[in-house]
């Protein structure tokens, strides 16, 4: 089997990206770009990335800012960035897109997130359409209802109030305490 290999990439944002590639076996069917949640890093995925090259595709997956071994200098850990951290991000994904099609050229490129990484995929499918061939999209919430709106309100005043740059207290209550809290018992937090 081919080996889940860590490099760098620039990205045109100026961040550092830390970069797993996996070879397929024999010809690559597809490219898998993994986009990771909130609360994990890209070396997560190379049990998957070897599943995936066993079973003939490709994969690449990258720290995004915060996470990881990415740097950047306006991103501090837990931080997209200072200002424009979303935009900046899915910069970065168009930046390991290219690098995956020029890697991989003719191969048909698959967006594939995970929780939070499900939303940056949709995102940078919708902006970069042209460039995706395929999304898999895991975990993720697209609700359009009342109690996300709410969250959003809760969460944006909480941004006023402590900055950007400060990690969220109220955001692991809404999402993994909330998650959690249905399972009896939980033995994890």
């Amino acid at each position: 089997m081919t080996a889940w290999a860590q490099q760098s990439l620039s990205s045109p944002t100026g961040a550092t990206l830390n970069l797993y590639v996996q070879q397929a076996v024999g010809t690559p069917r597809a490219v898998i770009q993994v986009n990771h949640g909130m609360a994990e890093h890209a070396a997560r995925y190379a049990r998957f990335a070897a599943f995936l090259s066993q079973n003939g595709y490709a994969c690449l997956a990258h720290d995004h800012r915060g996470h990881g071994y990415t740097s950047a200098p306006d991103a501090p850990r837990g931080v997209f960035a200072r200002t424009g951290g979303w935009e900046t991000v899915i910069a970065d994904v168009a930046a390991v897109n290219a690098f995956a099609r020029q890697t991989f050229p003719g191969t048909p490129v698959v967006a594939f997130g995970h929780s939070m990484g499900a939303i940056i995929a949709m995102n940078h499918v919708l902006r970069h359409a042209a460039t995706v061939d395929a999304a898999a999209i895991w975990n993720s919430s697209f609700d359009d209802n009342l109690l996300a709106a709410i969250g959003t309100l809760l969460l944006r005043m909480e941004r006023m109030f402590k900055g950007s740059d400060v990690p969220s207290s109220l955001a692991p209550k809404l999402t993994f305490d909330a998650w959690n809290a249905r399972f009896r018992p939980n033995r994890t937090r």
